[in-house]
């Protein structure tokens, strides 16, 4: 065998390498959408997922009530102090802090009840579905079951 036709041959082998991992390549970005949106699914549907999901409602509703009890706590030690004291402007900041916490944990309740291809597809039937984010305690205490 001649010097050229073993070059032309590896140089065959090469390009012939190169074309195929070009085309695999190619093959995986055409089908990335479609794996993609398999594997998401897969993963979303999968047990682990879906319980923490459903659960995550659950813990979510009884943080924001958690919530609602410290702001009453809080609100019956204020009723006690002295206005203009030390103690009353701590409790007062520790009220706002707290209120602040429960409109935090609403905004997220609510808004993950809205993913509706992920999270909120698992909200169970007996929690609302988005919960006001009043001024608590005049818009009343938070309902996180039905039953």
């Amino acid at each position: 065998m001649k010097l050229r036709s073993v070059v032309l041959i590896f140089l065959a082998v090469l390009a012939a390498w190169i074309a195929l991992a070009w085309a695999l390549w190619g093959l995986g970005v055409a089908t990335a959408g479609i794996y993609g949106r398999g594997e998401a699914r897969k993963q979303i549907q999968s047990a682990p997922f879906r319980i923490e999901a459903y659960q995550g409602f659950f813990n979510l509703c009884a943080s924001i009530q958690g919530l609602e009890g410290k702001i009453d706590a809080l609100d019956a030690q204020l009723a006690v102090l002295q206005p203009g004291t030390r103690e009353y402007n701590l409790t007062l900041s520790s009220v706002t802090g707290v209120k602040g916490l429960r409109r935090e944990a609403i905004a997220r309740y609510n808004q993950d009840a809205l993913k509706d291809y992920t999270e909120g597809q698992f909200r169970d039937r007996d929690l609302p579905f988005q919960l006001p984010d009043s001024d608590y305690p005049k818009g009343g205490k938070t309902r996180c079951a039905t039953r």
